[in-house]
Formats: structure tokens, sequence, C-alpha cells
């Protein structure tokens, strides 16, 4: 391995098509191009990599990994290694840690069904520069629970779930984060997103959406307020923001469904 070793940040990396901070965890997506070498580098802080597309191997001191879509795996911060991407280039998801916070153990494997899905949709919020907090963290949340298992708590049958539910349902358009649910159902976060799915058959953030969303309907049924204003009453970041949630939910525009209900 050459002498020359780039060092790279806290969270920086190759080709870097996406970065956003969500509830403490730092999240980057990257894309890399086909037959690309990137040059012996060394990470200062903890990472886990998940491919979704593509692959590319992987050299650190004499051995040689293969990373194809669907692996997840772990570095170490300080690790050298330099990788060969592979003839359909790589699309990565990776979360970022600060040395020493994960805990001392392999971190390596394929990935399940569910959390590939997890991941890609998770992929989806950061390249479409989401601001929903929730939806995002929860998806994160889910893909740890396969890639950093929390232990599960004795006798713990999931009553909790209820309070959860009725705290989405009290406060609909509140922007609930992952930490302030844990809180409530007395829980680690992971296994707040992770039980929530697995009892449920949905996350966290789509229920949310699902219920911020049939409580805007409601408002546009009732009467007249600007979409604008309604669009800063429920929290989205602007009116095109909540037309483009609404439009995939209801296959219309907040403003044809008010006039076609009127």
């Amino acid at each position: 391995m050459s002498d020359d070793i780039r060092t790279l940040g806290f969270g920086v990396t190759f080709d870097m098509a996406a970065v956003q901070t969500v509830s403490g965890q730092l999240l980057t997506l990257t894309s890399h191009r086909c037959h690309d070498e990137h040059p012996p580098h060394r990470p200062v802080n903890d990472y886990i990599c998940i491919v979704l597309t593509g692959g590319f191997a992987e050299l650190q001191n004499d051995s040689s990994r293969e990373w194809r879509a669907g692996s997840f795996f772990r570095h170490e911060a300080g690790a050298t290694h330099h990788d060969h991407i592979g003839p359909q280039g790589a699309i990565c998801l990776n979360f970022h840690f600060a040395p020493g916070e994960l805990r001392p153990v392999g971190v390596e494997g394929l990935c399940s069904a569910p959390t590939k899905i997890a991941a890609d949709r998770l992929a989806f919020e950061l390249a479409a520069s989401s601001r929903d907090e929730l939806v995002m963290a929860a998806l994160a949340a889910e893909i740890m629970a396969q890639t950093w298992p929390v232990q599960d708590d004795a006798g713990d049958f999931g009553r909790w779930i209820d309070k959860v539910v009725e705290a989405i349902s009290d406060e609909p358009i509140r922007r609930w984060s992952l930490s302030e649910l844990a809180e409530i159902a007395d829980r680690h976060p992971v296994r707040v997103a992770q039980a929530f799915r697995a009892r449920t058959g949905i996350s966290l953030g789509a229920f949310q959406r699902i219920r911020r969303l049939t409580v805007l309907s409601l408002a546009l049924r009732r009467g007249q307020t600007p979409l604008a204003a309604l669009a800063s009453d429920f929290g989205y970041c602007d009116q095109s923001h909540m037309n483009a949630e609404f439009r995939v939910a209801f296959d219309t525009s907040p403003g044809r469904y008010r006039r076609d209900v009127h």
C-alpha cells in the first residue's frame, strides 16, 4: 500500500452526494463511478457502510474483500484502506460515529430484505433533502437494529406501543422526534423503531405522515385557510413541500382536493 495516505475528516468520504444529521446521527450518501479507484485513505471516525447498488473491492493491509449490493460492514477510525469500484459503480449509505462509540464487535453481513428496503428509502430521503426528522430517524433506527443490535428487554411485549400511537394521534401536527417518542415508551430509540414496525407493519415516520395528512385533509374540507398558512401550521418548510407530500398520498393537489369536496 502506498505511503501517500489521505486522512479523511469526520464524516468526509469520497464522492459525497448528500449529507445530513438526523437526531444526532450523521448520515452520508455517496455515489461512485464505475472503475474508479480511491487512493489509500484513513477515516478519523468509525462508520457503517451499506452498499445499495453495484459493488467494489476493498484492499486493507494484505487482504481484499468484495462488497456487493446489500452488504453492510464497519470501518474503524484510523484503519487504512483503498477501494476499486466495480463495473456497475456503487451507491453507499454511511452511518458515522465518533471513535469508540460503536461497540467493539464485528459488524458485517448481508441486509435482510426489509432492511435493504429501509436503506433505499432512507437514501431517497437524503437525496431529496428531506426535513422530515421522524421519518428519517425511524428508518435509520430500523437499519441500525440489524447492523448494531440493541438487547431486547426481558418480558417486553410492546404494550408501550399504545402510548406511542396515542401520543402521535393526540398531536398529529407536531413534528415528533424519535428521542421524544423513545422517552414516552421508556425504551431505546432503536428498539422503539424496530418494534413499532414489527408490531404494526408500518414505520413510525409513515404513521406520523398518515396522521398529519388525514388532519390536513379535514382542514381542507372545513375551511378556506390559505394553503401557505396551512403549510406553516402543519410544519412544512413551504407550500410546495406540503403539495408534494399531499399529492403522493391523495393523487391530487391540496387546492384541487378542496375544490372537489366543496
